[in-house]
């Protein structure tokens, strides 16, 4: 192993708690599994909100894990992220949000480039860094994103889409002291298709969409969700 590897962190830096909608996980639950699965890095980025970002940070304090504070912005032409953020994101046309990301001194991530999102090539051209493995993504989309990395010499990150304990470091990666970027993935797990429901029921639970959850089965949905 080379020295910027072995001086680096282990991260998984795409993790969302209960602050965002879709997800029960409360930031002490994501610092305690995250030290259980060997992480000295992650990144909490909750769907409009730092909020489980900041209240992990205050809770893994001097032990670690480093956290790193971010947020995952719904634009008019998908998700875009936003890492060592402080203040909120207000914005919501795709350049006004990566605008207002590097005003407040952030790093702009495009997250899992082909899923939801439109004019791939200008937002790639404007990202520090470009998601090349999601564990919520398929193959083709992974391969795909690297492909978009190395056509606008991007840094790739990577990050498991956490919103149930079990993916948290399922993806994870050794990055630099000063980078995020990706040096080697250490694992590469995709979410299995159980995780991924869980954080479709809990989504619809939380924002009232009962007409989802009837249509889809409510017995299925307790049995999911357990």
């Amino acid at each position: 192993m080379d020295d910027r590897i072995s001086d680096g962190r282990i991260a998984d830096l795409h993790i969302h708690s209960r602050y965002s909608h879709d997800s029960y996980l409360s930031p002490k639950a994501i610092v305690q599994r995250s030290r259980a699965a060997g992480l000295t890095c992650i990144a909490v980025t909750d769907h409009g909100s730092i909020r489980g970002g900041l209240k992990a940070k205050e809770y893994a304090g001097d032990r670690g894990p480093e956290i790193i504070v971010g947020t995952e912005i719904r634009t008019d032409c998908g998700d875009i992220i936003g890492l060592n953020m402080s203040v909120e994101i207000r914005s919501v046309a795709w350049k006004d949000v990566i605008r207002e990301i590097r005003e407040n001194g952030g790093i702009v991530v495009f997250p899992h480039p082909y899923r939801d999102h439109s004019n791939i090539g200008e937002i790639a051209a404007q990202a520090d860094l470009i998601e090349c493995w999601n564990g919520r993504s398929t193959r083709s989309q992974n391969r795909e994103a690297s492909a978009l990395a190395r056509q606008h010499s991007r840094p790739g990150i990577v990050g498991s889409d956490a919103h149930v304990a079990t993916e948290i470091g399922s993806v994870r990666a050794w990055i630099g002291r000063d980078s995020f970027a990706c040096h080697k993935i250490i694992a590469a797990r995709y979410a299995t298709g159980l995780e991924i429901k869980k954080s479709r029921v809990i989504s619809c639970i939380r924002q009232g969409h009962w007409g989802t959850l009837i249509a889809g089965g409510l017995s299925e949905a307790g049995r999911i969700i357990r």
